[in-house]
């Protein structure tokens, strides 16, 4: 089973997209080796195919990612499943993974993140979880959006040293995460990853 992300940027018009799509293209380069299992197109959509364990946090990293710019936000649907066609680029690749993302992100009405898996139980379970991440992570600012961002992307720091490479004094960084619901965010994961096993077992 794979998890494929679909998103498009909220207001992408209202902000030049050099200020956002460099920093999202290196993202998905770091993380996604393969190119054809990530695409931008449209200039605003983009679809990338994940590890089932990291769709959740992935999808919350693009986020900070994104709202680390002002006036732009992004929404976006997990769909979990299997891939039974591997096409030259992903948006021609097929399976109930691709068919979970794509009609979820088509349903996405009052909340900016959404799952869809084979499990009625996990997804009834854990949507009104991610419809409360949304509203928390739709009011993240600049600052609050990118120190979750480095701290998501960088586990293995100490928020000293967060503080140090954002040029940042820590009690500033501390009081981000704070705000931003960072270590509630960290349950949430952990949780996704234990009812995940247990569907899965």
């Amino acid at each position: 089973m794979i998890a494929v992300i679909t998103g498009d940027i909220i207001n992408s018009r209202k902000v030049n997209s050099e200020i956002w799509l460099p920093k999202l293209k290196e993202y998905f380069s770091k993380i996604i080796s393969d190119p054809e299992k990530r695409e931008i197109y449209r200039g605003d959509s983009f679809q990338i195919e994940v590890s089932l364990e990291s769709a959740l946090e992935i999808a919350l990293c693009i986020k900070a990612l994104i709202k680390s710019s002002n006036k732009i936000d992004v929404r976006m649907s997990i769909g979990i499943g299997e891939k039974t066609f591997k096409g030259k680029k992903i948006t021609e690749s097929y399976g109930t993974a691709y068919i979970n993302s794509g009609e979820s992100f088509e349903n996405i009405k009052n909340t900016t993140l959404i799952l869809r898996s084979p499990f009625n139980e996990f997804d009834d379970y854990f949507n009104p979880i991610l419809k409360l991440l949304s509203f928390i992570s739709n009011n993240w600012k600049p600052v609050t959006s990118e120190t979750i961002y480095y701290t998501l992307t960088h586990r293995e720091l100490m928020q000293k040293e967060i503080a140090e490479r954002l040029s940042k004094d820590k009690t500033t960084v501390n009081k981000a995460l704070k705000r931003g619901g960072y270590d509630e965010i960290l349950e949430i994961l952990n949780l996704y990853s234990k009812k995940m096993q247990q569907c899965l077992n």
